[in-house]
C-alpha cells in the first residue's frame, strides 16, 4: 500500500509578480493593439491616437483595480466555498459510491464473462 503524504504545514509563498503562472488568464489579455488599429489612409491625428492610447489604457486599469476591490474578496470567499463543497462532496459521496459501483458490478464481471466463455470457448478454432 502507498504511504500517505504529508501534508505541508506552511502553504506556498504567495508569488507577487507572477500572479498567473499557469497562463490560465491568457485569453482575457486585451492590449490596445489588440483592440484598435487604424488601416493605412485612415489615420487620426497623432494627438487623438496618443490620447486614445493612455485613456483606454488607465481607464481599463482603474477600473480593474475598482472592480477587483470592491468584488475580490467576496468573490473569492464564494469560490472558496463552493470548491470547498464539489471536494466534500467528491470524497464523501462520489469517491464511495464509485467504490461500492466498482465492488457491486465485479460480481457482474465475473458472471458476464463466465457466460462469454462458456458460449464461445466451444467455438475456438484455434
Amino acid at each position: 500500500m502507498a504511504e500517505p503524504k504529508s501534508i505541508p504545514s506552511e502553504p506556498m509563498p504567495l508569488d507577487m509578480e507572477n500572479r498567473d503562472p499557469n497562463n490560465m488568464n491568457e485569453h482575457v489579455r486585451v492590449l490596445y493593439e489588440d483592440a484598435f488599429g487604424e488601416p493605412e489612409g485612415s489615420h487620426s491625428i497623432p494627438g487623438v491616437w496618443g490620447m486614445s492610447y493612455k485613456t483606454f489604457g488607465g481607464v481599463k486599469h482603474c477600473c480593474y483595480i475598482v472592480l477587483s476591490v470592491l468584488c475580490g474578496c467576496p468573490l473569492a470567499f464564494c469560490w472558496a466555498l463552493d470548491f470547498a463543497c464539489v471536494q466534500c462532496c467528491h470524497i464523501w459521496c462520489i469517491g464511495p459510491c464509485i467504490k461500492m459501483w466498482n465492488m457491486n458490478f465485479s460480481c457482474l464481471k465475473l458472471f458476464w464473462s463466465s457466460c462469454v466463455h462458456c458460449m464461445c470457448d466451444p467455438f475456438d478454432l484455434q
